[in-house]
Formats: C-alpha cells, sequence, structure tokens
C-alpha cells in the first residue's frame, strides 16, 4: 500500500468535512474518559503554582511527573531539515546508546512501566524518531489503554493510514501529524517525494475511521515546524488544515541553536562541573550533529509576521489555533536574532516531564541522565539523587544550551 501512495500524484485525498464541533469531541473525550478532567485540571494547578512552590523550597523534589515522553525508538523514515537527531550514523555516536536500535526496549518493559504509573495516569506522550516504527507498536498502545492511561501519539504521518484502525478503537485522546506545507513544500523539508501523499492519506483514513465508528478521538492536531523553507507558504497553512480536516493547527517556532552558543554551553558543562553538582553526564552535552542552526534572518522577518498575521486571521472562528512557544509578533525578532535576549529564566519541565529514551535512559534534556526504568523504579529515578540535582541547578536560571528549547518557559 505505501508503494502504491508513494506512485500517486501529491495531491491531498478528497476529505468529507465532520460536522463535528471541537468542544464536542473535547466533551465527548471526557465523557468516554473521565480522568482526563483531573488531569487537565491537576496539570493546571501545578502550573500555575505546585511547581513554582517546589522550586522555591529548593530540595529539588517533584510531585509525580504529568506527562512521560517515550521516545520507542530513534529510527526514523525521513530525514527532516530541521531536525535535531543525530543521523550520520545508523547506531548514532559512541556513548549515546539509545540510538542503537538494537538496545530498543522490549515490550514487556513498557508493560512494566504502566503497571507503575497506572495509579496516577500520567500522558504517554508516543515520540521518536518515528513512533510507528516500534516493532511492537500496536500492542504497545493496547496496554496503555488496557491500564487506561491517556496516549498522544506524534507522528509524522506516513504509516498513518495502517495504524487508523488501532488508534481509534483504542481510544487514543490525540494524535499530532508534522506537516509544513502544501505538497512540493512539506516534501522539501521532510526529505523525500510522496511525503505529502502518504501523510494526507493517512489523515483520511484516520478521520474516516473516526467517523465510521463514532468515536470522538482522536482529536487530530496538525503541527506546522517554522522554518526558512516554508514561510511564504504559511498562509496557506489554514487553508489545507481545513481541508484536510484538522481539529487543532499548531505552528511551533523552530528549536535551533549556534556554534557559539553550542561552544559556551559545552565549556560550562564539563566532566568537572557536572561532578561538581552531582550530575551524570554523557559529553560533550551538545553535540555537533545534535542541533538545528536557524537560517531565517532580519530579511525574513517583514514576511514572517506578514504570514503569521494571516494565518491568525484566516483561522479566526474557523479553526483552533496555538503557537509554540506562544510568542506575539513583536517577539520574533528577538526570538529568531538574538540568542543572547535577555528572558525570563524558567524552566518548569523538569517537574511535570519525565523523557525516557529507547534504551529505558531517563534523560531530562542535555545528555542528563538519571537512570534506566530497567534498572530501577521510575519513582525512584523521578525523585533520586541526580534528577533532584539537576532541578537545583535549573532552579536558579537556564544553561546556554537552553536557549531555544520547545520546554522553557519564555513568559
Amino acid at each position: 500500500m505505501q508503494a502504491g501512495l508513494d506512485q500517486a500524484a501529491d495531491q491531498p485525498p478528497e476529505l468529507g468535512r465532520d460536522s463535528t464541533s471541537f468542544a464536542r469531541r473535547v466533551l465527548g473525550l471526557l465523557w468516554r474518559h473521565p480522568g482526563l478532567l483531573w488531569n487537565q485540571l491537576w496539570e493546571e494547578y501545578r502550573n500555575r503554582w505546585g511547581i513554582l512552590q517546589e522550586q522555591r523550597r529548593g530540595d529539588g523534589f517533584s510531585a509525580a511527573p504529568l506527562k512521560l515522553n517515550l521516545n520507542l525508538t530513534r529510527r526514523c523514515n525521513l530525514k527532516c531539515r530541521m531536525c535535531p537527531q543525530y543521523r550520520y550514523s545508523h547506531e548514532g555516536p559512541e556513548g549515546l546508546s539509545w540510538y542503537n536500535p538494537k538496545r530498543e526496549l522490549p515490550l514487556t518493559a513498557w508493560t512494566d512501566l504502566f503497571d507503575q504509573v497506572a495509579s496516577y495516569s500520567p500522558w504517554l506522550y508516543l515520540t521518536g524518531g518515528e513512533p510507528t516504527l516500534y516493532q511492537d507498536f500496536a500492542n504497545l498502545v493496547r496496554e496503555a489503554k488496557k491500564r487506561k492511561l491517556p496516549v498522544h501519539l506524534q507522528t509524522n504521518g506516513t504509516r498513518l493510514a495502517e495504524q487508523a484502525e488501532l488508534l481509534v478503537t483504542q481510544g487514543v485522546e490525540l494524535v499530532t501529524v508534522s506537516l509544513d506545507g502544501p505538497a512540493e513544500i512539506h516534501n522539501l523539508i521532510r526529505g523525500g517525494d510522496g511525503v505529502f501523499r502518504r501523510g494526507s492519506a493517512g489523515i483520511a483514513a484516520l478521520l474516516a475511521t473516526r467517523q465510521r465508528l463514532q468515536e470522538p478521538g482522536p482529536l487530530l492536531i496538525l503541527n506546522c515546524t517554522i522554518s526558512k523553507a516554508n514561510l511564504a507558504s504559511l498562509n496557506q497553512m489554514t487553508p489545507l488544515a481545513l481541508e484536510l480536516g484538522a481539529d487543532l493547527l499548531q505552528l511551533q517556532h523552530t528549536m535551533f541553536n549556534s556554534p557559539d552558543q553550542v561552544s559556551r554551553h559545552n565549556h560550562l558543562v564539563s566532566p568537572r562541573w557536572a561532578q561538581a553538582h552531582g550530575l551524570d553526564l554523557v559529553f560533550p552535552s551538545i553535540l555537533a550533529g545534535e542541533f538545528y542552526e536557524s537560517e531565517i534572518g532580519p530579511e525574513d522577518l517583514p514576511l514572517l509576521k506578514e504570514r503569521l498575521g494571516q494565518v491568525i486571521k484566516t483561522a479566526q472562528g474557523r479553526l483552533k489555533l496555538a503557537f509554540l512557544p506562544n510568542l506575539s509578533l513583536d517577539e520574533l525578532g528577538s526570538y529568531y536574532l538574538d540568542l543572547r535576549y535577555p528572558r525570563l529564566q524558567l524552566c518548569k519541565f523538569l517537574w511535570k516531564g519525565c523523557p525516557i529514551l529507547p534504551d529505558g535512559t531517563v534523560s531530562p534534556c542535555l545528555h542528563v541522565t538519571a537512570g534506566k526504568i530497567t534498572e530501577a523504579p521510575l519513582e525512584e529515578i523521578w525523585n533520586g539523587a541526580r534528577m533532584r540535582n539537576f532541578r537545583r541547578v535549573i532552579s536558579p536560571g537556564l544553561l546556554p544550551g537552553c536557549v531555544r528549547c520547545c520546554n522553557r518557559s519564555y513568559h
């Protein structure tokens, strides 16, 4: 089937618009999964008050994570221009064991984790690489839903058609599909002919299955990563999202860095520094092949602001819209052009999100490692000495490598 899609013309398939409103779908999901309301209320409390109280306390302890970021595999079937994932060799650089596909966790290790966290039901954010390439992806989703864990799948969409029935029947709540523009632009950015066609066909299959089975979910989010390559076509994203039947369109400002900033970071985050702060790291903290350099310059800002203004205008009253991070048009210049611009020095992610890499390594970011879920219960790792020490390091202010992280706070 996939080969046939590749050979087809790169045009979106015919999609029937589902008249069910975004609000009704959300209410439908809450009705089917009442625990989601508690999750949302608890997250709101944590964001507004709880995390800040824990940071002021200064001991590095945190309440249980709100989200587990499960990097099921680092393998991917695309080569996206702005992706910070290391792709220079099949097994990745020496020392970063999570890039080696032979070290990917078996399903039993993930299901053991699900048993540990079922009592407080955090979101499972399935990502990668391309998470649907994980050899036991379908059974992993089934095991998660057996324990009534909320699931959010992040995918490039090229394998979505074959997963549509699974995602709808198992009650997966959210699916985010990467889509950076119309066919020609998306294929250029994501690295291959037919990528747009396969992604849009997957979206069509998902929504058709959802409608056929009269299920409220998954909610479909389209995520457009902003880069120089798609600036001129950003104003086409609202019509495209409406045509494809998305529930929400998210425009993501690129995560990027510069060689100078990376050098500053790695000079600071040295083995001696890590030892002094009680941290375990794989050095260098930021690898040369693991960051993206933005190509957007001063000459691009007028077009960027104009196009985003058009997106906001055309989406009003027609489509739910979100930005990550949520910046005003006036803030775009300092975001893209000035990495030294003084911004709020605040990260809440270490208190609410727990990334787990394909080999089971708990690594919040920047090659900091806190343990392995195959060697200790998550509860012990989450509030173990290494995680508490890292939270104490980050509480007073961020590191140079945090400069354009999507998880930091900008306001």
